[in-house]
């Protein structure tokens, strides 16, 4: 067992805190020399590995030796858990590497690391490994705008075991990048802190599975379903919406897309009180027409939503129920009746700035029984429950008389903040726009040397300078720079998803 530990505990080598890019490159020559030390050791020696494995990881840091750790736990744990130790002391080990594990040296044996990440993902060694795997995706990417295999293991656990508080922090990042996306760049040195993550998760590097459209799709929808069962309507709604106008061969849609759009547009209701529009921009006016048509019960309710009419909105519901329950909405849609007097109410206040509880019974009807409330006290507990929620912006108040009025007041605005909490606002929003700086780099450089832009600056150097839409000087064509829309035309949406996999 020496002779392994003594290799085992031989990386990494010893660098200053702040490595400089001579560093980089002993870093890296040490980590590849080491990673065929733990080849041939897992290739020629993988039965003593197996039996002296579990006091090996004893003598192992998972913070420091992380390469060598993941080598042996990777031995012990796939494809079975191995007899030479407990099952508990196994998956206890399995656990602390997760969250522990050192993100750089592990990007050298990304397929053993996506190995454990699919083991901690499926469910099957540890049901409740929500927050581990969470915690370890985002220390291989804290930004968090890479989406991987792990993201898409990660919310269907957490989905499907009502976890969902534990995946949040990996949930509401932003997807920016995709597995394969052309013009990433190789990496010089895998060692380097500074790389974006498109550099370092890839196909390739094994960190990352293939990513076929219907994966992609997927984790916005169980993105968009975990937003609704928190009732985060807005988030809910572009979940669904980036599904609904995904990008399509021959300007067809797939039943996922169909059951994005119905429940995009029970979300808008839920979300803004209407859905007059169609997610924009779809992908062709073939998938408008079909959406119309394979969705006609849902822009029925929508179409009846903002009106007076709550018996006609009930009646829709209960004529439709069979729908709703083959589409597995019933939720949603009784969210929607749920919602529906409490939009009334919202209405009032561009009648009224005070009106009393008697009058809001009179002026609107419960969607979910098409009548009026049956007291004021109903009344008033609705108007709570909206104040609690943040829906509605005011005070329900009593006159000397005992008359309980309803007084509607202005939504809290930044010139209605205090200097801290406004001063609070400012300095988050410059860690966001901090955090955003380097991913704008890599966008930048990524469709500054895409051949459609590049074709597109060619075609629009040869046109007048006065009708020309696009500065086709260098450096400008990033995020907020202006891109004009005939560049956007002239691009073909999949080229800029390029590693999704198309199965078309």
């Amino acid at each position: 067992m020496d002779q392994y530990a003594v290799v085992l505990l031989s990386f990494p080598p010893d660098l200053p805190d702040s490595p400089t890019p001579h560093d980089h490159v002993a870093y890296d020559e040490a980590a590849k020399n080491h990673l065929n030390q733990l080849s041939h050791i897992l290739k020629e020696n993988s039965v003593d590995l197996i039996t002296f494995g579990p006091q090996l990881l004893d003598l192992l840091n998972p913070a420091v030796n992380s390469l060598s750790y993941l080598a042996v736990l990777h031995t012990l744990v796939l494809p079975g858990l191995a007899t030479s130790a407990s099952r508990e002391y196994l998956l206890e080990k399995l656990v602390i590497f997760l969250l522990s594990f050192d993100s750089i040296q592990t990007r050298y044996a990304g397929t053993h690391l996506q190995d454990i990440f699919t083991a901690a993902g499926n469910g099957q060694l540890l049901p409740a490994t929500v927050e581990v795997l969470a915690t370890a995706i985002l220390k291989l990417d804290p930004t968090g705008s890479m989406l991987t295999s792990s993201h898409v293991l990660l919310a269907r656990l957490a989905y499907n075991t009502d976890n969902i508080e534990g995946a949040m922090p990996v949930i509401d990042k932003s997807i920016v990048f995709y597995p394969g996306m052309a013009n990433r760049g190789d990496p010089k040195y895998l060692c380097d802190p500074n790389l974006p993550p498109p550099a370092y998760i890839s196909r390739e590097s094994g960190l990352t599975t293939v990513l076929k459209p219907q994966n992609v799709m997927e984790y916005d929808m169980l993105c968009g379903m975990i937003y609704c069962s928190r009732r985060e309507w807005a988030k809910a709604c572009e979940a669904f919406e980036r599904i609904a106008t995904f990008p399509a061969r021959e300007h067809g849609v797939t039943k996922i897309m169909v059951d994005a759009y119905k429940r995009w547009v029970l979300v808008n209701l839920l979300w803004k009180g209407s859905c007059s529009e169609n997610p924009s921009p779809l992908s062709s006016n073939a998938a408008h027409r079909y959406y119309e048509a394979l969705g006609k019960p849902y822009t029925t309710l929508a179409s009846l939503f903002p009106s007076e009419d709550a018996p006609a909105l009930k009646n829709e519901f209960e004529a439709n129920t069979a729908v709703w329950q083959e589409d597995n909405t019933v939720g949603l849609v009784q969210e929607v009746l749920a919602a529906y007097q409490k939009w009334q109410v919202l209405a009032l206040q561009q009648v009224y700035s005070k009106i009393s509880l008697a009058e809001v019974r009179r002026e609107t009807r419960s969607a979910e029984t098409g009548e009026h409330l049956p007291r004021d006290e109903d009344v008033e507990t609705l108007l709570q429950n909206m104040l609690l929620s943040g829906m509605l912006s005011g005070a329900v108040e009593k006159n000397d008389d005992g008359t309980r009025f309803l007084t509607f007041l202005p939504p809290v605005t930044a010139a209605s903040l205090s200097e801290h909490a406004f001063a609070k606002e400012i300095a988050a929003t410059a860690l966001r726009l901090r955090e955003l700086r380097p991913l704008l780099r890599v966008t930048d450089d990524r469709l500054g040397t895409h051949k459609e832009y590049i074709r597109h600056v060619i075609k629009e150097s040869k046109r007048d300078k006065s009708s020309s839409s696009v500065d086709p000087s260098p450096g400008g064509f990033g995020l907020g720079s202006g891109i004009g829309g005939g560049f956007q035309i002239e691009v073909d949406d999949e080229d800029l998803m390029g590693g999704i996999i198309s199965t078309s």
